[in-house]
């Protein structure tokens, strides 16, 4: 199997296309159709201020006139197809430019995805239509849409042109980034890398997990970031199983507690990794950033692409290995060798299947994204909760004991049989998915979707030709009309006791790994990662303690959280945000209390 090329897109034609596209219908036809009235109406006696005011009050007047048309053209094919629109939210000011503000000033401010929380209390519905300048851009929080866009009606949905010109220069042709038969081109090369076989096979978990454990007794009584270290084991175990290679960051400096700053997700860290994580977490950012602009944020960036000095610094880190890959190809190819998926690694069997080191270098950053960040944060997390649940620390830390004493390396069998061990896993998976915030587009017909049973409107929802729709694991895990009324507390006995049998009715309730031909590939392998590593933790420790005093400046959650905070803000000891997957503010500084021998 070959790797396949992308679309054949110029991404950063269309990036000056998509402006092109959108600038002069909305802003430059208007202007200039004033400039043009004014000398033909007015024989040049207009001032120049009037003309002005005039062009600038034409902008808003004139893409209210367009928006309303296009909004009676969807209003009469929902009528059509039978549905029903979801509500428009309606700002203040022209092109809800205030929603947008308000948007952009709680993703700094308030808990992650506090203000479309809001939106949703606020129309009664879970979902609405944001219409940021002028666009249809829906967000949903009901499963029912989510079933529909990820899996019943996969094939009218894809990433889209946005999402992909959004992340093309750092992800860009890797599985992620890509739909239709290049996506399924890539699926298939990387399933087999997932098989049981070979994520049952625990010797890479072991070595990296041993690595972690000596880091942390040479920690002694100190705390210690989790969210760093646990980023370093994942990435360490990753590069060992699917590069053939280890990174060895477990090695390096760790940041120090009450001396750490803050990076651009967690702790800064100094030194050539330092500058791969913080390009690697700061191009992230860009992205979210940019996906807050809406349809707009390529004017934002008008004069150059903020994402490329992070990507360079990534590729410095990537590139030796993607050349060693490539020069042990023409080895082999010289000796008369082939290459199996089966007998060999990820990055190795790309290399036999395509000489391009820039396609090679876009698919292991994708797999490194999933790899390394989502099991990181799976770990944080739980970690967060177990310090607060001393409880659920003893129970399950019991049941691990009981199946892998310490001495004994957990195995595949052992793990499978530790329940309740998965009962806290999928709980902190519900309260924080590594994914919290993801998207869709519609292609180029219109849908209309079966809402949920909960959904307060039972006429199907309907969504316009290539218009996005986001939707909100998180807030779709936290809802207490699907998971009752202590949807926001941490009770792994939800997914133990008869309560779990609204989940197993309702399986879209519960999506912290996608659904649909799309769902995680490394699912399985991140469940056993982390099962792992924490049954070798168990058998060393027994005490978790927060110590927030080590948190650097700005990343404990405001006053306000407490007092006006919704949900889980009220009680919440860290600030979670979101740059592509979910992470805490900062970093998560913990102190180990290790187990009487």
């Amino acid at each position: 199997m070959s790797l396949s090329m992308d679309e054949g897109v110029d991404y950063t034609a269309y990036r000056r296309f998509f402006l092109f596209k959108t600038v002069i219908p909305a802003f430059v036809f208007p202007t200039v159709t004033v400039a043009f009235l004014a000398r033909l109406l007015f024989h040049n006696t207009l001032s120049w201020p009037a003309t002005i005011l005039l062009q600038i009050a034409s902008v808003p007047l004139w893409n209210t006139i367009r928006s309303t048309y296009s909004d009676f053209r969807h209003t009469q094919e929902a009528k059509r197809l039978g549905a029903v629109e979801p509500p428009k939210v309606v700002g203040k000011w022209p092109g809800n430019i205030d929603i947008m503000l308000a948007m952009f000033k709680s993703a700094k401010t308030k808990y992650f995805h506090d203000y479309i929380d809001t939106l949703f209390e606020e129309h009664s519905s879970h979902t609405v239509n944001t219409r940021l300048l002028w666009g249809n851009q829906i967000w949903t929080r009901d499963e029912g849409v989510v079933k529909y866009v990820l899996a019943t009606g996969f094939e009218k949905f894809g990433k889209g042109q946005r999402i992909k010109m959004n992340m093309e220069t750092f992800l860009g042709s890797g599985i992620f980034n890509r739909d239709g038969d290049t996506w399924r081109s890539h699926r298939a090369m990387a399933r087999p890398f997932f098989a049981k076989e070979r994520i049952s096979d625990f010797e890479y978990f072991e070595e990296h997990a041993a690595h972690t454990l000596s880091v942390l007794r040479g920690v002694g009584d100190s705390a210690v970031d989790v969210q760093d270290l646990f980023a370093r084991f994942t990435l360490d175990t990753a590069s060992s199983f699917l590069f053939g290679s280890n990174i060895d960051t477990l090695s390096l400096p760790l940041p120090k507690a009450g001396e750490a700053v803050m990076g651009p997700k967690g702790s800064a860290i100094e030194g050539e990794f330092g500058e791969f994580a913080s390009a690697f977490e700061s191009a992230q950012q860009v992205i979210i950033e940019r996906s807050r602009f809406g349809v707009a944020w390529p004017v934002v960036e008008l004069f150059g692409d903020r994402t490329l000095q992070y990507v360079q610094a990534i590729r410095n880190f990537l590139d030796p290995m993607v050349k060693r890959a490539l020069d042990e190809k023409q080895k082999a190819k010289a000796a008369g060798i082939e290459k199996h998926a089966e007998d060999t690694n990820f990055l190795d069997y790309l290399a036999t299947n395509t000489d391009d080191p820039e396609m090679i270098r876009f698919e292991l950053l994708n797999i490194l994204l999933a790899s390394r960040d989502t099991t990181a944060c799976l770990l944080t997390y739980t970690i967060y909760l177990l310090a607060q649940y001393p409880e659920v620390l003893a129970r399950v830390r019991e049941e691990a004991l009981n199946a892998c004493p310490p001495g004994q390396v957990p195995t595949y069998e052992s793990l499978r049989h530790l329940k309740y061990m998965r009962a806290v896993l999928n709980e902190t998976l519900r309260l924080f998915p590594p994914v919290p915030g993801n998207g869709r587009a519609s292609v180029g017909v219109a849908s209309a979707i079966p809402p949920s049973p909960a959904s307060p409107d039972q006429r199907p929802i309907y969504v316009p030709p290539y218009t996005g729709v986001i939707y909100s694991p998180l807030l779709l895990h936290r809802r207490k009309d699907l998971w009752g009324p202590d949807a926001d507390e941490f009770d792994p006995d939800r997914w133990i006791d008869k309560r779990v049998d609204r989940m197993v009715k309702n399986p879209l309730m519960f999506v912290p790994f996608n659904a649909g031909p799309r769902i995680c590939l490394g699912q399985q392998f991140a469940l056993n990662e982390a099962s792992f590593f924490l049954v070798r933790l168990f058998q060393e420790y027994d005490r978790f303690e927060l110590t927030p005093e080590y948190q650097p400046a700005g990343s404990i959650p405001p006053d306000s959280w407490k007092t006006e905070g919704r949900g889980r803000a009220k009680i919440e000891k860290v600030w979670p945000a979101s740059a592509l997957t979910l992470y805490v503010k900062g970093g998560l500084w913990v102190r180990f209390g290790r187990a009487a021998a």
